[in-house]
């Protein structure tokens, strides 16, 4: 069901996402056209189940249904959220079910709910909860990532599929496709016995330097968040298995994540970094995960403030919260609003729970169970425990590895091309594939570090089958007759160790003079990331701008970037071109071939800002983190210097945009806009079309932020397409600190284009128009009299 908190954009042409959103006052809701009766069906459906012991759960759920009804238009108002995707209980219904269940529990059986019982044993759970069979509920088997499924032993390496990094996803800008590959992890993830995902996660990135940015779907941008978040959680429950939103919340730093106090404002946290998780309660996520550091003075786990009443109270979320691995410090965060501790009973233990408020512990163990029954998790049960038949299947298939390849392709991102793209093979006849990540092996589950594939932790899909740079673009080189060399391209895989001066070079003169013939050279370079540490430099690793430097200067050359996050790109000027993928998965050396050789049609746009240098981004540090710079961050900050914006991205082809035009007619949003783009270079190709928002220079905002964004089909030569933007209350209002709520402005303009500072055109409200045209006549009359 479409969510006033994430603004839709659709195409004109038939394709999907074609819904318009609405936010409106409570009084105009009830006063439009067949909505008393929808109001008034919600409502008795709420006295009805207030019969039962559920009285906490109320609020959120009404508040959710409230939103979802604002989110529709009149003639779909049957569809209340009431009526959910056909695999999923309706929340009022699990809710009651839930109560029914916790009222024939025992305490002892109460208890077990809400604490794990194993922790990452081989060929276990990273999670996982006892099942109580005399009431029909079934265990909860958890495991990592939003990544994919991440195999714990030998036995299980190259029985998954190694995907893109959500970060990679992001890169896409396509809801459809993350949907595509969610269902797909979804898929693996029932096979292998686990009926919940351990993700995704869906933290704003605050600095470049974050160890698990390519962890994080939502990059930069709450607004980017807010749209991809939906669809991957709606696919992968879908398909059986609970998503777990995480890591709730200010947890953009791994530096001190465990003791580290995020002081963060009102006015930040629901603009900047709530939306996402926002989107992913109106989404229907059954379960929320709480982060390991601070916020305003208290852990997370035990942040009342942050867990009951702003994400089961303002958000109106009706699911349950566990706590991240080991993130609990007294029994008490019960009472705050985590419902279970992960991975074991070290607080929440019977004696411990037996102190605390019994109503407390019986709200917790209600959210479980109706988390539970959402998801109908009672009626397939899955495998019995400890599901080693299931553990040790092969889930891959010949289709996942298909998407996985179109994933990596369509999250690759095209920073620089001077022509030298896609290459010719009537003038490139002997190509060169040097670098240190070129023939980059996989790191088999190896903790704390990461790989050019795949980032470190627990979210790193280790794959003995990963395709490196050197494979694939050797094979698709072959087929059009192109002879590839390489040099000092080692099989090891990255690690952040500076090579020794002399021996690095060395090793620069060796590569150079092998590769010598070559008409093109290929540098593959790559740096990594992992949980538990943020990264010490935003360079790439093992020499690689040295060797990029030295080689452009003797060739053309085409830089390749595997990376977990944004770099520096100092040789930037000297390359032929440039491209980025945030850790690839098993697909990388696919992907890179696709691209170098024309194969597919670049869209990927950056989901972040590539700085300029170390210090356009903001570092971490130990202790207390103030977040002094408020809504600020990547392209919002005037500091902020970016060697590729944020939103960039380039294609083979160009596209040229029209004047925007406001739409009155069917329009049921605050604001409705058309354009028409059209392909005016000489090849097919798609574009992602971007809308910011700009307010009136006395609310403190940004100057632009992130509002609406379309990916258009493929686009023939010349080839004109139609591109409609809906605008909600909710992406022209302000959050208001005084009031607690969102405030709609009068007063704003909207530019169109392909990217943060790329703009085609702009729409003015009225307000702002007349400030624009008073400004202007002030100003000439000051001109006037000075005369």
């Amino acid at each position: 069901v479409p969510s006033p908190f994430l603004p839709r954009v659709a195409m004109a042409s038939g394709s999907d996402g074609e819904g318009m959103d609405t936010d409106r006052e409570d009084a105009d809701l009830l006063d439009q056209p067949g909505r008393r009766q929808v109001a008034a069906l919600a409502l008795g459906l709420l006295v009805v189940t207030g019969l039962f012991c559920w009285a906490p759960l109320i609020p959120g759920i009404a508040r959710l249904q409230q939103r979802a009804a604002i989110a529709l238009r009149p003639e779909d108002a049957s569809q209340l959220f009431l009526t959910p995707a056909p695999r999923l209980m309706p929340w009022n219904e699990a809710v009651a079910k839930a109560a029914q269940t916790e009222g024939q529990m025992t305490n002892e059986e109460r208890y077990s709910m809400m604490v794990g019982r194993g922790f990452n044993k081989i060929g276990y759970w990273v999670g996982v909860t006892e099942p109580i069979k005399r009431l029909g509920v079934p265990a909860l088997r958890m495991q990592d990532s939003g990544n994919g499924f991440r195999p714990l032993g030998p036995s299980e390496y190259g029985t998954v599929t190694s995907w893109p990094s959500t970060l990679a996803l992001a890169s896409s800008w396509d809801e459809g496709l993350v949907r595509r590959v969610a269902q797909a992890i979804g898929r693996e993830f029932r096979g292998k016995g686990a009926n919940v995902l351990l993700g995704p996660g869906v933290n704003v990135n605050r600095m470049a330097y974050g160890g698990r940015n390519w962890e994080y779907l939502s990059g930069d941008d709450p607004y980017l968040g807010s749209r991809l978040v939906p669809a991957y959680i709606e696919a992968v429950q879908d398909e059986g298995v609970m998503a777990v939103v995480k890591h709730f919340a200010f947890n953009e730093q791994e530096t001190d994540r465990n003791m580290e106090n995020s002081v963060v404002g009102e006015r930040t946290a629901w603009e900047l970094y709530y939306p996402p998780f926002e989107a992913a309660v109106d989404a229907g996520v059954g379960a929320f995960m709480c982060a390991y550091n601070r916020f305003n003075g208290s852990h997370c786990c035990s942040n009342s403030n942050l867990l009951k009443r702003d994400l089961k109270g303002s958000m109106g979320f009706p699911g349950f919260v566990m706590s991240d691995w080991e993130a609990i410090h007294t029994e008490r965060a019960v009472e705050s609003g985590t419902d279970m501790e992960q991975p074991d009973a070290k607080y929440f233990s019977e004696g411990n729970l037996a102190k605390v408020s019994l109503p407390a512990v019986r709200e917790a163990v209600r959210r479980i169970l109706a988390a539970i029954y959402r998801m109908r998790l009672d009626t397939e049960p899955g495998c019995e425990l400890p599901c080693a038949e299931a553990r040790a299947s092969n889930q891959r298939s010949m289709e996942h590895v298909r998407l996985a390849e179109e994933a990596a392709s369509e999250g690759t991102v095209l920073l620089k091309n001077d022509g030298v793209l896609p290459l010719n093979p009537d003038k490139v006849r002997t190509l060169a594939v040097i670098g240190p990540a070129a023939s980059a092996k996989d790191e088999m589950n190896v903790w704390g570090r990461g790989s050019p594939y795949s980032g470190g932790g627990s979210g790193h899909v280790a794959s003995p089958l990963v395709v490196t740079p050197l494979a694939g673009i050797q094979e698709r080189a072959q087929a059009v007759g192109i002879r590839v060399i390489s040099a000092n391209a080692p099989a090891a895989s990255q690690t952040q160790v500076p090579m020794a001066a002399e021996a690095a070079s060395r090793r620069l003169q060796d590569t150079l003079q092998a590769v010598q013939e070559a008409d093109v050279i290929v540098v593959v370079a790559a740096t990594t990331a992992t949980e538990s540490a943020d990264r010490f430099s935003l360079s790439l690793d093992n020499g690689a701008d040295l060797l990029i430097q030295a080689a452009s200067m003797q060739k053309p050359t085409v830089v390749l970037m595997e990376i977990p996050g944004p770099v520096l790109t100092p040789w930037r000027a000297q390359v032929s071109a440039l491209a980025c993928l945030f850790t690839g998965g098993e697909r990388t050396g696919k992907a890179w071939a696709s691209l170098l050789f024309g194969d597919i049609m670049p869209a990927g746009k950056l989901p972040v800002a590539m700085p300029s240098s170390e210090g356009d981004s903001l570092r971490p540090h130990p202790g207390q983190v103030y977040y002094s710079e408020g809504l600020f961050t990547s392209y919002r900050s005037p500091a902020f210097s970016s060697a590729y914006p944020f939103g960039h991205g380039l294609t083979f082809t160009s596209f040229s945009l029209g004047k925007p035009e406001r739409l009155e007619q069917g329009c049921y949003a605050r604001l409705c806009l058309r354009t028409y783009v059209t392909n005016t270079g000489p090849r097919a190709g798609k574009e992602v079309i971007q809308a910011y928002v700009r307010f009136a220079p006395d609310t403190g905002e940004p100057d632009l932020l992130l509002r609406g964004f379309r990916k258009t089909p493929v686009l023939a030569p010349q080839e004109r397409g139609q591109v409609d933007f809906f605008f909600s209350d909710r992406d022209l209002s302000i959050y208001d600190e005084r009031t607690h709520s969102w405030q709609l402005q009068q007063s704003y303009e909207l530019f169109l284009g392909l990217s943060s500072v790329d703009h085609r055109g702009i729409f003015r409200s009225q307000s702002a128009a007349y400030r624009s045209v008073h400004a202007t006549t002030a100003f000439l009359l000051a001109l006037f009299t000075a005369m």
